[in-house]
């Protein structure tokens, strides 16, 4: 007699899922290689230093993605030295045209070495925008003493010197100027609170904003936020100041289709501010 041998029904069932796991394993791989010989890169094509042959679209677009971080040159605008006024020529930018690069890869001839695609990143300004501002349209000065003060106003106005603002923009005087803060090099000079006099770092910043106010509405620009001192001030007419402090703001949109340059400087007791624009 044949004697039979019965496995237990628990090793039964391991052996069972053992093969179907052996063998759905080896499904898959053929699957994956049968996909990678029919949709994946053909051979010998290389990114570069690059292997790319057999890889998926959604591996060749990681790979360039990744590699669109490291290539990326950031363009910079052409700018005015505000200390020197020397005219700083724009720099270009360029980054990786990921779509295009993957589908030229995904595409490409067998056997073959490429390099990404390439977009060009222009600058949003440059120096021709300067060269075309040749035109004043609003001018305004006033005088102010020495002392702590003096230092503020110059400090102040030296920070707004050469500020270009495109069509449309706001211009925000805190934000353009900072906060008067002693580790700014403001002093402490007689500043207004309420109908109080005191003394207080930045003192002197308000006849900063003042000027530049009456500049603007010489220039017919549109002013967006502007507050009264609480008391008249020496430097210019009654209604014609704009105070400024860590809560209050002076705004103004360059409400035309064109660029405008903001000129200012403090020195010889007198503070001004230019606003230039093209013919």
């Amino acid at each position: 007699m044949k004697k039979i041998i019965v496995l237990p029904m628990k090793g039964t069932v391991l052996l069972l899922f053992a093969v179907i796991l052996i063998i759905s394993t080896f499904a898959l791989n053929i699957r994956n290689t049968y996909n990678r010989l029919q949709y994946g890169v053909p051979q010998g094509v290389y990114l570069g230093e690059i292997l790319m042959e057999k890889k998926l679209q959604a591996e060749v677009t990681a790979i360039v993605e990744k590699e669109s971080l490291i290539f990326l040159k950031r363009p910079r605008n052409a700018f005015l030295d505000p200390l020197t006024g020397q005219l700083i020529r724009e720099v270009y930018g360029e980054k990786i045209d990921v779509r295009a690069t993957v589908d030229m890869i995904m595409h490409g001839t067998p056997n073959t070495v490429y390099s990404p695609v390439i977009i060009p990143l222009e600058p949003e300004i440059t120096v021709d925008i300067y060269r075309n501002i040749t035109e004043r349209k609003g001018s305004f000065a006033t005088w102010y003493g020495n002392g702590g003060r003096a230092e503020n106003i110059k400090l102040a106005a030296a920070s707004i010197n050469n500020y270009l603002l495109a069509p449309g923009e706001i211009f925000s005087f805190n934000q353009v100027t900072g906060h008067s803060k002693p580790g700014r090099g403001y002093q402490l000079a007689p500043i207004i609170v309420g109908n109080t006099v005191i003394p207080g770092y930045g003192g002197g910043v308000c006849q900063v904003s003042t000027t530049l106010y009456n500049a603007v509405l010489f220039a017919d620009l549109e002013v967006v936020e502007r507050f009264p001192h609480s008391r008249p001030v020496g430097y210019v007419p009654i209604g014609r100041d704009a105070t400024v402090s860590d809560h209050l703001d002076f705004k103004f949109r360059n409400n035309t289709n064109k660029h405008i340059l903001i000129k200012g400087a403090g020195g010889g007791y007198c503070v001004y501010f230019e606003i230039w624009s093209s013919p």
